[in-house]
């Protein structure tokens, strides 16, 4: 794996299917913006498949901050192999601090997302006066609250409040972000778990710091919390694959991943859908012994809420059906705008993607020898398990307006795994076209909603 790259490893990178993505993307994209113009509706952005996106201050500090990134990414790589574990995950966290200050500064960075739009959960945290009454009136007062409040269980805006009632904003910023740093131990773990080769995982986790929708969205956001607590969730799993047996442990890391993931975000049914699909693989195969660890995990997770209901008379069965009729308040899309509803899961898909990187895109969608994604088993039952149930969410209607490589960030993990036995040069064109690309998107815009 500590061979230099030579010129035949460069032409046989897949830079037909690089290029042709690039294209595909090109054409929606102006495709999209020309109908729009002219009076035409698509409910997506005008810049698809982003949803979401500012222009960048272009402050010095942050062209600076920007090139720190750059070579840190570059110098991490190159010696990954040779660094110990812990110091790797604080340059992981470096990168991302790295690559966010590139937006100028520690207030646009870490702060502005939570209060700069006035839409946030931070808006509605601030005006909690008594937690536990605002807690179970929160349906009752559903449709008063901020766009994102209203559309997340209430413990989100209820975590804002709990901890800038003891501390400030600054404070806020570093406990998410610390949070979501959890998701580099986890997700090494994950990979120690599925029998990933050394220097294949450490080269996987400095390309996780640098992935864009990581690297974005992992400082400040409530989608970085929703990372860590499912790859608590997938910990389980790997463990289970690791000693070919469920034990305690691991239908622990299940159902807690199932319960904090479903306490932040109503995505957390992303979760159900897949331990469906995972369990039906192994049904059809006569194996019954994941079917009765889905049916146990859902047992303990009604049990965990009931609690919660009993206590403090918050219901997530009616919060969630009445977010669902705020976000979609003319029914399912697909019979009332066809098109849109066309038009809005082509963005869902493509902002996935475009996060991922044009890079992963070639070696996802390439034949070329070397560049095999498909070719371990328990990775494929867990990466089209989460192909299923992702797909199944989406084609409900689910992510009506977009910001998935936000919203669906715990979809990177799955396909990551994918890359363990791909060629170790290909590995690195990879990662250098995924850090460039990372840079230049930090470069020009601010992603946060």
């Amino acid at each position: 794996m500590g061979e230099k790259l030579q010129w035949t490893d460069l032409k046989n990178f897949p830079w037909m299917v690089f290029f042709v993505a690039i294209v595909i993307w090109i054409a929606i994209a102006g495709a999209n913006f020309y109908y729009q113009n002219n009076g035409g509706y698509t409910g997506t952005g005008v810049l698809f498949p982003i949803s979401v996106i500012y222009p960048n201050q272009f402050l010095w500090s942050g062209f600076v901050f920007a090139f720190l990134f750059l070579i840190s990414g570059i110098l991490a790589f190159r010696y990954a192999a040779k660094l110990n574990i812990y110091l790797l995950f604080l340059i992981a966290i470096i990168l991302v601090i790295l690559g966010n200050l590139s937006q100028g500064d520690f207030d646009i960075a870490f702060l502005q997302p939570f209060y700069l739009k006035g839409r946030q959960y931070y808006a509605d945290a601030i005006n909690i006066t008594d937690g536990q009454v605002w807690l179970r009136d929160f349906s009752k007062n559903l449709e008063q609250f901020q766009m994102h409040t209203k559309t997340h269980p209430p413990f989100v805006t209820l975590l804002h409040f709990w901890i800038l009632n003891i501390s400030n904003i600054e404070t806020l910023a570093i406990v998410f972000f610390a949070i979501g740093c959890l998701s580099f131990p986890l997700f090494y773990q994950i990979l120690v778990y599925l029998g990933f080769e050394e220097t294949r995982r450490k080269w996987l986790l400095v390309l996780f710091a640098v992935i864009p929708s990581v690297n974005i969205y992992l400082l400040v956001s409530i989608d970085a919390l929703v990372l860590t607590s499912t790859l608590i969730f997938l910990l389980g799993l790997a463990r289970i694959f690791h000693q070919n047996k469920i034990d305690i442990v691991s239908f622990l890391l299940i159902c807690f991943g199932l319960i904090l993931t479903n306490l932040i975000t109503f995505s957390g049914l992303f979760l159900f859908a897949f331990l469906a699909c995972f369990s039906f693989y192994f049904l059809i195969r006569g194996k019954w012994n994941f079917v009765w660890l889905t049916l146990m995990s859902t047992v303990v997770f009604a049990l965990a809420f009931l609690v919660i209901y009993a206590t403090t008379g918050y219901n997530q069965l009616e919060t969630f059906l009445l977010a669902s009729q705020s976000e979609n308040p003319d029914g399912f899309r697909l019979v009332h705008q066809p098109f849109v509803y066309l038009m809005t899961r082509l963005e869902d898909v493509g902002e996935i993607f475009l996060f991922l990187s044009f890079g992963f895109l070639a070696l996802l969608f390439s034949k070329k020898p070397g560049t095999e994604v498909f070719e371990n088993r328990n990775v494929n039952i867990l990466f089209f398990s989460a192909i299923s149930a992702i797909s199944a969410m989406l084609l409900t209607g689910a992510y009506g307006t977009g910001e998935t490589a936000r919203a669906c960030l715990f979809l990177v993990p799955y396909f990551m795994i994918l890359l363990k036995d791909i060629n170790s040069n290909q590995f690195k064109i990879l990662f250098y076209l995924c850090l460039i690309q990372t840079f230049g998107m930090q470069m020009i815009g601010n992603f946060y909603w």
